[in-house]
């Protein structure tokens, strides 16, 4: 009986752990999802790229024009738009007060000079005194300079162009009672070389590649199938202190009428040189923040490895970076980049 026992139970026993066995499972090595993509390889460039900013077109020179003395306005010659020449009158006011001031001052030095010359008969009768010579030499200096001054102010009773330009503003109208020093009329400059400008401000990354000779074109929205010539007339030397950047002035070849002052203008500054750096097409964007741009790129063109780069320039459809910031001959994946991570596997189709 005892021997049946045990075989009983070294059977259950081999039994149990049989079945115990048999209930483990291992499982199956997992298969790694390669993903399809695009790419190219990174190749250095030293074709200079534009130099994009916008900016305000104004007059090279802009002058406010006033009177010298007070008075009633006459007449204003122009109105705002209007083309004047060098020498052309643009506005008087009333003389008559003006020219009575002059005609008394000239009274006064003519009677100056008449007491004068009879003290200095006088003085050699032994009738009058030298203190008296003096004296009336003295009201003759005093009514010469009054004269001069009501002389002066009589000829700026009126406003006379020292330029040829254009009416920008006027700021009074006929009739009007205005004030010394008070502003008429706004001109422009107009017909000469550089007549036109407009001002832009650059980071100091793109300061240090713009020479006095680099081209440069403005497109303004008001004409967008027309792209104006420029020149480079002022560079500055500091940062502007409120914007940071640094301050650019660009003048139109030439004068173009159709233009008018307040149009924003967009502008390309084409360097004669520029550093090595790589062009990133638009479609291997996959963040954006600011000045930095997330993409993907493969050394091995086995595994994608995200990076992040700081951009110098935006164009139409690449953007610019330093050379630095990758490897060269790297692939850059442009097709498909919206779906990987960080060390995904990939395989490279064309």
């Amino acid at each position: 009986m005892k021997n049946i026992f045990y075989l009983l139970l070294l059977g259950c026993t081999i039994g149990a752990c049989k079945q115990e066995y048999a209930t483990e499972e291992v499982a199956p090595p997992q298969k790694t999802t390669v993903k399809l993509v695009k790419a190219i390889t990174l190749e250095e460039s030293v074709t200079p790229t534009y130099i994009k900013a916008s900016g305000v077109l104004m007059s090279a020179e802009e002058i406010k024009f006033s009177f010298k003395v007070g008075g009633i306005i006459k007449r204003l010659y122009f109105e705002e738009g209007q083309k004047v020449r060098k020498g052309q009158l643009l506005a008087e006011l009333d003389m008559v007060e003006v020219d009575a001031q002059v005609l008394q001052a000239q009274n006064a030095y003519d009677k100056a000079v008449r007491d004068l010359e009879r003290v200095e008969r006088l003085l050699k009768d032994s009738v009058a005194t030298l203190e008296q010579q003096q004296d009336a030499t003295t009201g003759v200096e005093i009514a010469k300079a009054t004269l001069n001054i009501a002389q002066f102010n009589q000829r700026y009773a009126k406003i006379v162009s020292p330029i040829n330009g254009k009416v920008l503003k006027k700021l009074s109208e006929n009739n009007e009672l205005i004030a010394p020093g008070q502003p008429v009329y706004v001109l422009g400059s107009t017909g000469s070389k550089g007549a036109q400008v407009l001002k832009i401000g650059v980071a100091d990354k793109q300061i240090v590649k713009i020479k006095p000779t680099d081209k440069a074109n403005i497109e303004f929205s008001a004409f967008p199938q027309k792209k104006y010539p420029a020149f480079i007339s002022e560079i500055a030397e500091e940062a502007n202190p409120m914007t940071g950047t640094f301050d650019i002035e660009l003048s139109l070849n030439g004068f173009f009428p159709e233009l008018k002052n307040g149009f924003v203008g967009a502008v390309e500054i084409l360097p004669a040189t520029a550093e090595a750096h790589y062009r990133i097409p638009m479609n291997a964007l996959v963040e954006g923040d600011d000045k930095q741009a997330s993409l993907f790129v493969s050394r091995d063109g086995k595994i994608a490895q995200k990076k992040t780069v700081m951009i110098n320039l935006i164009a139409d459809d690449f953007f610019v970076i330093d050379t630095t910031e990758l490897r060269s001959r790297e692939w850059l994946i442009v097709d498909g980049a919206a779906y990987l991570s960080n060390n995904d596997s990939i395989q490279i189709i064309q």
